[in-house]
């Protein structure tokens, strides 16, 4: 999840910044107003369960760049993060959900990405990173943890790793959303993208046996087949609506994902981003933050290989962290464009910088 009272109320701002109403010379003005505008209490986007991963996914950093140990995060810390999050409730949602549709034009209600982020990330405590949450042999116990304290949950799987009999036990654990990553519709095309391990016909078959038995147990988990957009030409546009016409008449929220990680995986450098990020800078660094399983707390689920790391949670609690000066250095970089040389932010990432509407409009 992530602070929605920070979205909407530093909108106003974003405009003007995304507007280029804002130069180099307001840098400590727009400074001070996104740190007023922050909550001093973090909020928790995702928890990295495992980075045990048995796929080899041409479009994650993970699968050759990646270098931390394969670990479970340690039960006593899952714990400790749950009692650390602060719930939106219901009225703040509905509220946010009406401005929205009011003031940004964008509707929660769409069966898109941007529905998607709106509806689902805004409320939702995140369970996956680096790893395959069904590879977490703690996964159902972690479910259940996150009930006890009416926590939705939701995480993305590639069902190759799944079992039919994991995911019954996570519906009947309380998941709340189970997203499938599917990027191809025949069998040879998924291997090329996910590797040898995945299989498209299994992987179907399992999909498809998971709606008849959340009909058949009245479970409410929203089951989410997801394709991402690896390439933006004709064949692909018809590729992604058959994708779409292949789901339409099953209860599920299947939806088309623009790429993350284009810096390391590009197909096609005039791929255009359809999500809600193209418009604006990254707020990762003001809106939310990311536990690892080692403890580590980076600023985004971009971060594969502890490239950034502003604290540990098993030295440190996390709303330390959250207000101390690792975090404040990493604000100040987004709105200077001062980075040390190296960053992950400013040379291996796909997204926009705040700073970078300053200098266009200074050049």
């Amino acid at each position: 999840m992530y602070d929605i009272n920070f979205f909407k109320q530093s909108y106003e701002l974003k405009k003007k910044i995304t507007s280029r109403d804002f130069s180099f010379d307001n840098l400590k003005l727009i400074e001070d107003e996104l740190e007023f505008l922050r909550n001093k209490n973090p909020t928790i986007f995702n928890i990295e369960t495992t980075n045990y991963c048995n796929m080899k996914c041409v479009m994650c950093p993970r699968t050759i760049y990646m270098e931390r140990k394969n670990i479970w995060i340690n039960d006593d810390l899952f714990e400790q993060m749950l009692d650390s999050i602060n719930l939106h409730d219901d009225k703040d949602l509905e509220n946010f959900w009406k401005w929205l549709k009011d003031e940004a034009s964008l509707d929660h209600k769409e069966v898109s990405e941007n529905g998607f982020y709106f509806n689902i990330v805004s409320r939702c405590l995140i369970l996956h990173g680096y790893g395959e949450p069904f590879l977490d042999k703690y996964l159902i116990k972690r479910l259940k943890a996150c009930k006890e304290r009416n926590i939705p949950t939701y995480f993305s799987c590639t069902p190759a790793t799944m079992t039919v009999e994991k995911a019954e036990a996570a519906m009947e654990a309380g998941l709340s959303v189970l997203k499938f990553s599917l990027d191809a519709l025949d069998d040879e095309e998924i291997k090329k993208i996910r590797g040898k391990k995945a299989d498209f016909t299994d992987s179907i078959n399992k999909i498809h046996k998971i709606i008849e038995i959340k009909e058949k147990r009245g479970f409410k988990t929203l089951l989410v087949p997801c394709m991402i957009a690896l390439d933006n030409k004709e064949k692909d546009h018809k590729q992604h609506k058959k994708f779409l016409d292949f789901w339409k008449d099953k209860d599920v929220f299947a939806y088309i994902k623009s790429q993350d990680n284009r810096w390391h995986f590009e197909n096609d450098k005039n791929l255009s981003n359809k999500s809600h990020y193209a418009k604006q800078y990254c707020e990762y660094p003001w809106t939310s933050t990311t536990v690892m399983a080692e403890g580590n707390v980076v600023p985004c689920t971009q971060i594969s290989n502890n490239e950034i790391i502003l604290g540990n949670v098993n030295k440190k609690n996390l709303k330390e962290i959250w207000n101390g000066k690792e975090y404040q250095d990493l604000r100040k970089m987004h709105i200077t464009g001062n980075f040390p040389k190296g960053h992950k932010c400013l040379e291996k990432c796909d997204q926009v910088k705040l700073f970078e509407y300053l200098r266009k409009n200074k050049d």
